[in-house]
């Protein structure tokens, strides 16, 4: 088994003071990147380390949710961990709850944007950002509509 990075470590310590496992807890995404940067480690790659502790993690907006693979998301209440950043997480984004069959829409949305770099990430937010929201609304319902073929 190999040695945990000081990112994981560092990750671990602050969910558990944080109510880990008992609990969901969120944490900044721009320090725990800033962190993989300084010790020369790929994001991907601590969260993918962290599943053999049965810790996922998912990017959501501005923070990443660190949850027990034990526990189904819906079922995990969440602590905020709170941060310097100056960005809003879900500002400029619809609420996906008011939308038809958005539940898993949701949860494929969050897997898909765990796997993907920083960069794309900011590409997409700043995409979406200069979309109206009657466009954001549109684009949310045209997929629900496609991805939820048949379902009420």
């Amino acid at each position: 088994m190999s040695k945990s990075s000081p990112v994981e470590d560092s990750i671990k310590h602050c969910i558990e003071k944080n109510g880990f496992p008992g609990k969901s807890v969120r944490l900044p995404f721009k320090a725990i990147h800033d962190s993989c940067k300084k010790h020369n480690t790929a994001l991907k790659e601590v969260l993918s380390n962290l599943l053999p502790d049965k810790i996922t993690g998912t990017i959501q907006g501005d923070f990443i949710e660190f949850r027990s693979s034990d526990k189904p998301a819906s079922q995990t209440k969440t602590t905020h961990q709170t941060s310097d950043s100056s960005g809003i997480p879900g500002k400029g984004f619809p609420d996906l709850g008011n939308l038809p069959n958005m539940d898993g829409l949701k949860d494929m949305a969050q897997s898909y944007m765990s796997q993907m770099s920083p960069e794309q990430i900011e590409e997409m937010k700043k995409t979406v950002m200069n979309m109206s929201e009657e466009e954001r609304n549109n684009i949310l319902k045209n997929f629900s509509q496609q991805f939820f073929k048949g379902k009420p």
